[in-house]
């Protein structure tokens, strides 16, 4: 009984951590694709966009935005003089924005988003990389 229990909590817990019931991305019809997460309570939400042809995923883009619509990228924590502001937050930032793009290829090199991993220091990028792909699916069948 024990065991049985042990195995169900781990079931459980498991299903909450970012693992959706999406099918991949690649199994969609021929076409093209954009979903967006809800915002988080800073107000920055992600956006994704992906083609998917012959079950194969390409032309896919992710980005994080800021509530007033800054877009997360290569100028992301630099001030007007295009210098850091916060040296830390800049460092942090700009690694953030390297596990998107690593986000973005593993995507379309499996075209499963559940073969995506996550990247220490970058899980925030990405459960809204995730997200933002449930929400294109979920769009799809809409």
């Amino acid at each position: 009984m024990g065991l049985a229990l042990a195995g169900l909590i781990g079931t459980i817990v498991l299903s909450g951590c970012g693992g959706g019931t999406s099918p991949a991305a690649n199994t969609l019809p021929d076409g093209d694709y954009s979903g967006q997460t809800e915002a988080e309570s800073d107000g920055s939400y992600g956006v994704v966009n992906f083609t998917v042809s012959s079950g194969a995923v390409s032309a896919a883009s992710f980005v994080v935005y800021d509530a007033d619509g800054t877009a997360h990228d290569e100028n992301y924590g630099l001030g007007s003089d295009g210098t850091p502001a916060d040296e830390q937050f800049y460092q942090r930032a700009q690694n953030a924005i390297a596990a998107e793009k690593n986000y973005v290829s593993e995507f379309e090199e499996t075209g499963d988003q559940e073969q995506v991993e996550s990247i220490a220091g970058a899980s925030l990028s990405y459960r809204l990389f995730r997200a933002a792909i449930d929400d294109a699916i979920a769009n799809a069948d809409a």
